[in-house]
């Protein structure tokens, strides 16, 4: 009896401290367990990528290479108040002259009137002697032609036209070759210089040229 009472009383005595080396022994075999066992044990494994990654570098083209930076963009200088006078007549630029350049008038801006409808009508100054021609001389052509010419402002002729053919190609060709050479005086409608059309008749006479 009295050998029971002494092993509870041993038992009571040393219980928390087999408890304590217990606990001490079980960390230590723990954090041994965890140094010397390799990871593949503790079911810890690196990361790795399922499919294997390439990098592929290329050269860019000459082009691009060439390709040059824009331009820097320059700001503007602000104009700066001048101190003094001198400053003011070396930076005042000299007067330039320029030559008045007169617009010549178009054909739309002069009008064309009607040679009845004319105020002050053309007058002729000089018209040339037609030449004969000389195939329709050796063949004995002759005939008559008019020719509408357009009078300029200036009294020159700017266009012809037949109004009258004589039935032959190089005599109306002639006759308005020379009606081209043709000077008037300048027609007026209401003191305006306007440009009108007169006719003037050419006669290709055999016995005129001999």
């Amino acid at each position: 009896m009295k050998q029971t009472i002494q092993q509870a009383f041993d038992w009571d005595l040393y219980y928390t401290v087999y408890i304590r080396y217990s606990v001490i022994a079980a960390l230590a075999l723990l954090i041994l367990f965890f140094l010397v066992l390799p990871q593949e044990f503790l079911g810890g494994s690196v990361y790795k990528l399922r499919k294997e990654t390439a990098t592929i570098s290329e050269q860019l083209p000459p082009e691009l290479e060439k390709i040059a930076e824009p331009p820097q963009v320059v700001k503007p200088q602000l104009p700066v108040a001048a101190e003094t006078p001198e400053e003011v007549e070396a930076t005042t630029i000299e007067k330039t002259e320029f030559t008045e350049i007169t617009k010549k008038p178009t054909e739309t801006d002069i009008p064309v009137v009607p040679f009845w409808a004319v105020e002050v009508k053309p007058q002729t100054k000089s018209i040339p002697k037609p030449a004969y021609p000389e195939l329709a001389r050796q063949a004995g052509i002759e005939g008559q032609v008019v020719v509408d010419a357009l009078v300029d402002v200036d009294g020159k002729v700017v266009d012809v036209k037949i109004r009258k053919s004589s039935g032959n190609t190089s005599l109306d060709e002639a006759a308005m070759n020379t009606a081209r050479g043709a000077e008037f005086t300048p027609a007026k409608q209401r003191d305006q210089l306007v440009r009108v059309w007169v006719s003037i008749p050419f006669k290709f006479n055999l016995k005129s040229q001999k």
